[in-house]
């Protein structure tokens, strides 16, 4: 079952906490605790209850409440790593840039190999220039007033994309090569070997025209030369095609009875995302779709 939604992926690796329910006005973040033990099925069955209620708040804006369930699913699941992409999303829309940052540099954290690793650098570079402008540009405190936080930009939710009518890929790999090696090479023996056995055998019904009975005459010497050397020929090329069509089926066989290898961008988790481009008010890049 999928369930798209669509956040930021500009970042780099670090940490967030995981308490519900932010507020508008940005707190400092705190780091998200250690991912040190392997959800269970009923674990899994609740993250994606909340992932799929946080989709639904942020498919209408409601921004506060969204970060809620996907924090919530988080820390059921804290090997679902695309939902720091999809918090670091919602954080930013809702003028928690610091919190979307340390979202981000989480992500790089616990998915050192990510694809999208400069992508996602390049984002956490403009969102601290962003948090560092803002901070340059707020009045001072008074005295006998409360610092003000700065106005929060909000942008319109970012509509997900319809359901996709394709079945999910197989999350097997893929097969191994060296059959369709051997395969191959039986191929090209069989051919050159029948190739050489038909010359052959041509060479042999000529010498037994000029040698009856393949008896030659002395004035035909030559010819009996030459019909031996063909019929050295023709024996051998026969048993290297054998050891080709040999190559062939042992090949057929070994690639049938294999297993796939493991495809390297197979996770070990049934959360996924993918990128696309994402544009809003005061906000231009790339947005990531994550599904169960």
């Amino acid at each position: 079952m999928r369930s798209p939604v669509r956040l930021s992926s500009w970042a780099v690796a670090a940490g967030l906490s995981l308490c519900p329910g932010l507020a508008s006005a940005e707190d400092a973040p705190r780091p998200y605790v250690p991912c040190d033990r392997t959800p269970t099925q009923g674990d899994i069955s609740a993250a994606k209850g909340a992932f799929d209620a946080g989709n639904g708040s942020f498919n209408e804006a409601d921004y506060d409440r969204a970060i809620t369930y996907w924090e919530d699913a988080y820390r059921r699941d804290c090997t679902a790593h695309p939902l720091l992409l999809n918090l670091a999303r919602a954080y930013e829309l809702n003028g928690l840039k610091q919190h979307a940052v340390t979202a981000l540099q989480t992500f790089l954290a616990r998915v050192p190999n990510s694809s999208e690793e400069s992508q996602i650098k390049r984002r956490i570079e403009k969102l601290q220039e962003q948090i560092q402008s803002e901070a340059a540009s707020a009045p001072p405190p008074a005295s006998t007033a409360p610092v003000q936080a700065p106005p929060v930009e909000t942008a319109p939710a970012i509509a997900p994309p319809p359901p996709s009518e394709q079945t999910p890929p197989p999350s097997g790999g893929h097969r191994p090569i060296a059959p369709l090696i051997v395969g191959g090479a039986g191929v090209v023996l069989t051919v050159v070997s029948g190739i050489i056995w038909l010359g052959a055998n041509s060479d042999i019904k000529k010498f037994e025209q000029l040698c009856p009975g393949r008896q030659c005459s002395a004035a035909n010497d030559s010819a009996r030369s030459d019909g031996n050397a063909a019929i050295t020929r023709r024996d051998i090329s026969g048993s290297l095609a054998l050891v080709g069509i040999g190559a062939i089926l042992a090949g057929g066989i070994w690639y049938g009875v294999s297993k796939p290898h493991p495809s390297a961008s197979a996770t070990s988790h049934s959360f996924t995302a993918t990128v696309a481009p994402a544009f809003a008010p005061g906000y231009g890049g790339m947005a990531v779709a994550g599904a169960f």
